[in-house]
């Protein structure tokens, strides 16, 4: 058995004006999100990652591994995992792993986590999902383009928070996908609108067929959410208004992309009282990921709520920090 002994989250302060942008592109209707966090000039998944993970490691510098998930490396050819051990000044014998894939991997990583952390006996693994898929002109409009970071520190025993049961669903669509040769995302909403409901409904239902527990009948609900309508689908699948009140955040701040699950559960782990139980959703590229979380012990709240307001910056400044982007270091 494996649980979380700490976690940690990071949200860039600066926040763009969506409105405008959806205006100055003239699309109609309201926007999705009254704002996006957008990390600035000095900031990359690599940054927000390091943020996080610090807070989550707290004094714990030997991890038996780390573990990172991101869609957005600011290098190639390189282990984000690698550097981030490095910068944290981790043991010399902490093994670095890297995880591709999609927005829900941090289940992925738990996962991982859970296996390693069980095999030592002793050491926990360090997990840490981060991420900024820049989109700009119009497409900021669809993609929602946000960035932050979360990490959880996954040991041997329970900690404060058990890892339970973990079910999957997966149908092969192409909904959100990048072709090696082009610098940003292409979405198609109403794929993955359809995609992220039957996955969610189908995971979550073979969740509640293991647990013998319905999706309502958790204290919260903490899913990765590309785009508020997301969100509709999960009601769709048994969830609660109550159960998302205190998790979502991308009306607020934008899509995070591979962070989402993960700020998500730091939000809801800040509020449980020991003896409940969450559930954890993550979505991407046709798969969802359901995961049961039962709190055991109080958690150590990091206050992830009061990182959802931010500082304003102009339509000038988001695009003068994310035009170009995609094809240079930064």
């Amino acid at each position: 058995m494996a649980g979380l002994l700490r976690y940690g989250a990071y949200l860039p302060r600066p926040r763009a004006p969506l409105g405008e942008i959806q205006s100055f592109y003239g699309r109609p209707g309201r926007p999705r999100a009254r704002a996006l966090a957008t990390p600035a000039l000095d900031e990359d998944a690599l940054t927000m990652g390091f943020e996080a993970a610090r807070e989550a490691l707290g004094s714990e510098r030997a991890p038996r591994a780390i573990v990172s998930i991101t869609q957005s490396p600011p290098f190639g050819l390189r282990k984000v995992s690698a550097t981030l051990a490095r910068a944290l000044e981790l043991a010399d014998d902490t093994v670095a792993y890297d995880l591709g894939g999609h927005s829900g991997s941090l289940l992925d990583g738990f996962e991982l986590a859970a296996a390693l952390a069980e095999g030592d006996g002793e050491r926990p693994v360090l997990v840490v999902a981060s991420d900024h898929i820049v989109s700009y002109e119009e497409r900021v409009c669809d993609t929602l383009s946000a960035g932050g970071a979360a990490a959880f520190l996954v040991g041997p025993g329970d900690g404060f928070c058990r890892l339970g049961a973990l079910e999957r669903a997966s149908q092969e669509v192409y909904d959100v996908w990048r072709l090696g040769t082009e610098p940003e995302p292409r979405y198609r909403l109403e794929v993955l609108f359809d995609a992220y409901a039957s996955t969610a409904r189908a995971a979550l239902g073979a969740l509640a067929h293991v647990t013998e527990r319905d999706v309502g009948s958790y204290a919260a609900v903490c899913a990765s959410q590309p785009h508020p309508q997301t969100l509709r689908a999960l009601a769709r699948a048994g969830a609660t208004e109550k159960q998302l009140a205190e998790t979502s955040f991308v009306s607020e701040i934008g899509n995070l992309g591979a962070a989402s699950v993960g700020v998500a559960m730091a939000l809801g782990l800040d509020r449980a009282r020991r003896g409940q139980r969450l559930v954890a959703f993550g979505y991407g590229a046709g798969e969802g990921i359901a995961q049961e979380l039962e709190v055991v012990a109080k958690p150590p709240a990091i206050g992830a709520a009061g990182r959802i307001p931010g500082d304003p910056i102009t339509i000038g400044t988001y695009y003068r920090w994310t035009r170009g982007r995609q094809q240079e270091p930064h």
